[in-house]
């Protein structure tokens, strides 16, 4: 049941205001005064305060904002006469109220004015209970973090950079590549400041805990590429854009398994209210690498739309960039083909057609040029596809795409698997190119 605390110096019209409820399903507390109003406070819970304006020692913007300070959920509004508009603009903003009422009232004002503001109130409640749902949940990652490093351990799927692995390394190799102490500790150095490995290594542990965002970030860089392509795109904004289709689920990696294997149009409200804020989440863990801001950027504004119907801030118009507007347009028509929608999967007709049903989401000149595109739709196998420095290969794992060398020669054909003899070759191989490789390799991944 739900309560109401009447504010006034005047016994009448707190009586008078009292009546109003009678029939209604409200606990109504009444208070002569600002002090006796918060010493009920202390002790009741209260859903709406209805406060008079003039009240001596403390009038009702004073005592508005001071319980908006030590009840910011309550609801609160002003009942006021017409010539204290002034007193009324200043309850407005320190009071932060919900509405204000002129004396003399309708009284079916009031009631329509308090049944709309404890309505809001139940919402705030609903996404106060969301924000603390969602931060329990973000708690327990750090326990569901640490057993995937374990499962990647296990498969080799996540490298450890640490000096132990390049000392272990460097002994292996000592004879064959004759490299002094000088040149390993440098080569540590670079690889430990590669951001092009700190993004493969991101895709990793993305594809590990969701399995198959890797080959759905791929795919929505095929799509980016083609309309790029289209809209003749120089090189730096295509290489940002690219990026970002691959990390672009980034901040899905703290979702629980419901919701990560729920189709979007499935979620219940309070699942799409967590779902709502992986851009964001995303955006905020590129944030601190430098050369990712703007990819950070894109990251936060993914599924932003023109018509303001986006998440997370709704943002409409200009206010989208447009590099996220062609972001958002891949993004989408891929969820469709992949079926991560509806759960169904979907043809090119079908998915072009749901997103010129929302045209108003879109850009024009982007979305004319998804009619032109191709995607192939697959789903991943069982193995797990990672992407490593050559001086993190092991012995046993399988090439997932051909290595040729830059003169467009085929090294070792997609399928083979490395063993002791061809990881030298690829080490060889990089010294005499200078420059850093990285290769395609597939693992089988271990059930739970």
């Amino acid at each position: 049941m739900q309560t109401i605390l009447l504010v006034d110096d005047e016994q009448g019209i707190l009586n008078a205001l009292r009546r109003l409820f009678r029939n209604k399903d409200y606990v109504v507390h009444t208070a002569l005064g600002g002090q006796e109003a918060l010493a009920l406070l202390a002790e009741e819970k209260v859903d709406l305060i209805i406060s008079d304006m003039r009240m001596p020692e403390m009038d009702g913007a004073e005592f508005l904002q001071k319980a908006r300070e030590a009840y910011p959920l309550t609801e609160r509004i002003l009942l006021t006469g017409f010539s204290e508009m002034e007193l009324t603009v200043r309850a407005i903003n320190d009071g932060g109220i919900y509405g204000y009422l002129s004396k003399p009232w309708d009284n079916q004002q009031v009631l329509e004015l308090v049944e709309n503001a404890l309505e809001k109130r139940e919402r705030n409640k609903f996404k106060n209970r969301a924000l603390h749902s969602y931060k329990r949940r973000q708690q327990t990652l750090n326990v569901d973090m640490e057993r995937k490093e374990r499962e990647m351990a296990q498969n080799a799927a996540f490298v450890d950079f640490a000096h132990k692995q390049l000392s272990e390394r460097q002994e292996q190799q000592e004879k064959q590549l004759a490299l002094s102490e000088q040149f390993v500790d440098q080569a540590y150095q670079e690889l430990r400041d590669s951001y092009t490995v700190t993004e493969q290594v991101l895709v990793n542990l993305l594809d590990l805990r969701a399995k198959g965002q890797r080959l759905f970030g791929q795919r929505v860089v095929d799509v980016v590429d083609q309309i790029s392509l289209t809209l003749n795109l120089e090189d730096g904004k295509r290489s940002i854009l690219v990026s970002a289709a691959k990390l672009h689920s980034l901040g899905k990696v703290g979702f629980s398994d419901s919701i990560l294997k729920k189709p979007i149009a499935k979620l219940s409200e309070e699942e799409a209210i967590l779902y709502q804020g992986y851009p964001e989440t995303g955006a905020c863990t590129l944030m601190a690498i430098a050369p990712y801001q703007d990819v950070a950027q894109l990251l936060f504004q993914q599924k932003e739309y023109l018509d303001g119907s986006g998440f997370p801030h709704g943002l409409r118009g200009d206010e989208v960039s447009d590099l996220a507007q062609i972001l958002t347009v891949a993004i989408d028509y891929a969820e469709h083909r992949f079926g991560y929608t509806t759960g169904e999967r979907m043809s090119h007709e079908q998915a072009l057609s749901m997103l010129h049903a929302n045209m108003g989401r879109y850009s024009a000149n982007v979305l004319a040029c998804v009619s032109s595109i191709s995607l192939q739709v697959e789903d991943a196998d069982s193995g797990t596809e990672i992407v490593l420095p050559v001086m993190s290969l092991r012995p046993g794992m399988v090439l997932e795409k051909d290595i040729e060398s830059e003169s467009g020669v085929l090294m070792l054909r997609q399928g083979a698997e490395l063993n002791e003899s061809a990881i030298e070759h690829l080490v060889n191989l990089e010294v005499n190119m200078k420059k850093k490789l990285t290769v395609s390799v597939r693992l089988s991944v271990a059930n739970d």
